[in-house]
């Protein structure tokens, strides 16, 4: 699996050596470390000159990493800025691999619940991304109406009844 160790690179050998003679050396593989097959070649495996040696050589398949991206549920007030949408991996990435762009959410201001999205999140072709979704709830925003205190003149007409709101209501917003 990219990223894991390379297995020991092993061999069978017909028919057996006679008693006492073994190999020298090792096997080797063509070199890199992204998703691929490499051929596994006879590197420095040798034998005395008592032996005609003919190898037939194999391949090494490095898979794809599975890995899962569970995004991080989310909530706001309404009005508020969008938090920054966030996730969790397992397992590791690589070296220093990374992530290219990033989780979206549904369109939407009003109060409610909105997907969480995979978005443009990618990694290379060395992964096998899996996606696990959350929501991003909008909360009321919590307002309150303090009426201002009034006075008239006996006989006058009411005074035009006001009020104070806080905090600010939401631009577009009115009551």
């Amino acid at each position: 699996v990219y990223g894991a160790a390379d297995p020991a690179l092993t061999y069978k050998v017909a028919p057996a050596l006679v008693a006492g003679d073994a190999f020298e050396g090792a096997l080797a593989r063509d070199a890199g470390e992204d998703v691929g097959t490499y051929a596994i070649k006879q590197g420095t495996l040798a034998l005395s000159g008592n032996y005609d040696l003919t190898y037939a050589g194999a391949n090494l398949t490095i898979t794809k990493l599975a890995v899962a991206v569970t995004a991080d549920a989310q909530t706001k007030v309404y009005g508020a800025a969008d938090p920054a949408l966030t996730y969790k991996v397992a397992p590791a990435l690589v070296g220093t691999d990374a992530f290219e762009g990033a989780l979206a959410r549904d369109a939407g201001a009003d109060v409610g619940t909105y997907a969480i999205k995979q978005g443009t999140l990618a990694l290379s072709g060395n992964y096998d991304l899996t996606y696990a979704g959350a929501n991003l709830t909008i909360t009321k925003l919590a307002v309150a109406v303090t009426a201002d205190a009034q006075t008239k003149v006996y006989g006058a007409a009411d005074p035009v009844l006001t009020y104070a709101v806080a905090p600010a209501l939401v631009a577009g917003d009115a009551f």
